[in-house]
């Protein structure tokens, strides 16, 4: 027979659930509805009064019977809507946000620890194996040496918490080092079905999440280093134009510091025109087509104006959308001022020239002819050999010997020579790929098969450091002599 204590509280929980009013259908649908109302006015009522209230205060307030209310309050605290705090002999209620400990396990797939008011362990899922926790640790405390793979100092002050009703998650570090994991715990308040209230550890593995954040950082670090060791201009930004990484080369031109630069739009002042033409080209970069390169007469932050060369490459997803820029820029001024005094050189000499023809026009045409002549084959040479020093692309001529016969500008700046030490440099010091077999089959090869080839291969300037290229291969001959040429550019 059951203890008198145990028969009044299972009479008086019949009592509050109505088990002994006998409702037909509709009556049963409109007390239902009832129900819903008075259950939603009271979490009303509590939440606008955080301090909590008495059964008494609920049941005056809302005109209920005080049973109907306790009832409520009973059925709102299982749910974790509200909690119970003790205070003398009155009841006081207030909002909460509790998981019911049994809906917790029916829609949480994942591991999980329920602990009581007092931290030990209640209910837990079955895959803690893989955490070094194994066996029954139902009754173990928090800091009990079955949960030490879990535990962390700072758990006990966050899970005393969330038996108050407070959220808080950790990150933690299993001990085991060889198989060691990288665990992200969520801690959560939670009621259980007797109305006492608990928390629950809530497991997630992100070792994988963890390395690939390590990977990244460590990316993102070669590459800062990288792009400040360039002279050239370096920033990405999103869509929009709000900066996210500035070199160091780039903030002197901007005459800003990087926490100055970082998170704001970046436009450059140019005219309304190169404007148009930058939002042109930006359109135009697509998965297929991901690099354009413009070039401007831009306003410096001192008020100079300086020509630069700008390429900007988008930055796409898996799915194709556009995520943003990475723009590389270096100023081009000096050899726009050469390319006008050359322009200015050229137009002086053929107005002499031609001065000097017409004078001498009737005393000696054959010598006016041999002149002219002269005067176009100068102009040729001079514009060949200006593309070939400007060419955007390094140009090496080798002989068969593989001694460099002559070399561009932009190869001593991809190579990182001076023009007297590229000259006597060979194509092994280049191409460590090549060796003197392979070359000569090169040679035999072109004889037999003369075209041009392309392949991605890798340069060695002169610090050393490799870089990939992609390289346009042929052979010609040019009078009594045949020649190799490498037109290389560098991969970014």
């Amino acid at each position: 027979m059951l203890p008198p204590e145990q028969i009044y509280q299972g009479v008086n929980r019949m009592i509050m659930y109505d088990i002994f009013i006998p409702d037909t259908g509709a009556d049963r649908r409109r007390k239902m509805i009832g129900d819903y109302e008075e259950i939603q006015t009271i979490k009303e009522l509590l939440h606008g009064s955080p301090q909590g209230l008495s059964i008494t205060d609920i049941s005056k307030q809302l005109h209920l019977h005080r049973t109907t209310a306790a009832k409520y309050l009973d059925m709102l605290q299982m749910k974790g809507d509200v909690d119970l705090r003790i205070m003398g002999t009155s009841k006081v209620y207030h909002p909460s946000r509790r998981v019911p400990a049994s809906v917790l396990r029916s829609f949480y797939d994942g591991p999980f620890i329920l602990f009581t008011t007092r931290l030990t362990v209640k209910d837990f899922s079955s895959d803690l194996a893989a955490y070094g926790i194994e066996g029954d640790i139902t009754g173990v405390e928090l800091t009990d040496k079955e949960l030490s793979p879990l535990y962390d100092e700072a758990m006990t002050e966050l899970c005393k918490r969330a038996v108050l009703g407070s959220f808080a998650e950790i990150d933690i570090t299993t001990p085991d080092k060889k198989d060691q994991k990288n665990l992200h715990i969520r801690i959560i308040p939670v009621v259980f079905d007797d109305g006492r209230a608990g928390c629950a550890f809530l497991i997630q593995d992100v070792t994988d999440l963890a390395q690939a954040r390590k990977e990244v950082e460590i990316c993102e670090k070669e590459l800062k280093i990288v792009s400040e060791d360039l002279n050239e201009f370096v920033f990405s930004c999103t869509p929009e134009g709000i900066l996210k990484r500035v070199n160091h080369p780039f903030c002197v031109r901007m005459d800003r510091k990087p926490e100055e630069l970082l998170g704001f739009p970046y436009e450059p002042v140019i005219s309304h025109e190169d404007l148009e033409r930058l939002s042109k080209m930006k359109q135009e970069i697509t998965p297929t087509n991901p690099s354009q390169t413009i070039s401007f007469k831009a306003i410096q932050p001192d008020g100079m104006m300086a020509f630069e060369e700008w390429t900007y490459r988008g930055i796409f997803t898996q799915d194709g959308k556009l995520s943003g820029y990475l723009a590389v820029g270096h100023d081009i001024s000096r050899e726009k001022h050469l390319e006008e005094q050359l322009n200015t050189f050229h137009a002086s000499f053929e107005a002499l020239v031609k001065q000097r023809t017409k004078e001498m026009r009737q005393a000696n045409q054959d010598l006016m002819k041999e002149i002219a002549r002269r005067e176009r084959i100068e102009r040729e040479l001079l514009i060949i050999e200006a593309a070939f020093n400007h060419a955007s692309d390094s140009i090496l001529l080798f002989e068969r010997s593989g001694r460099l016969w002559r070399a561009n500008e932009t190869s001593c700046r991809l190579l990182g020579y001076s023009k007297d030490e590229i000259a006597a440099i060979s194509v092994f010091d280049i191409n460590q790929e090549i060796t003197p077999e392979i070359w000569e089959e090169m040679w035999e090869q072109a004889e037999q098969e003369p075209g041009i080839s392309r392949v991605t291969s890798t340069h060695v300037r002169r610090d050393g450091t490799i870089i990939p290229v992609e390289v346009s291969r042929t052979f010609f001959t040019a009078g009594p002599m045949t020649l190799f040429c490498s037109i290389a550019r560098e991969i970014r």
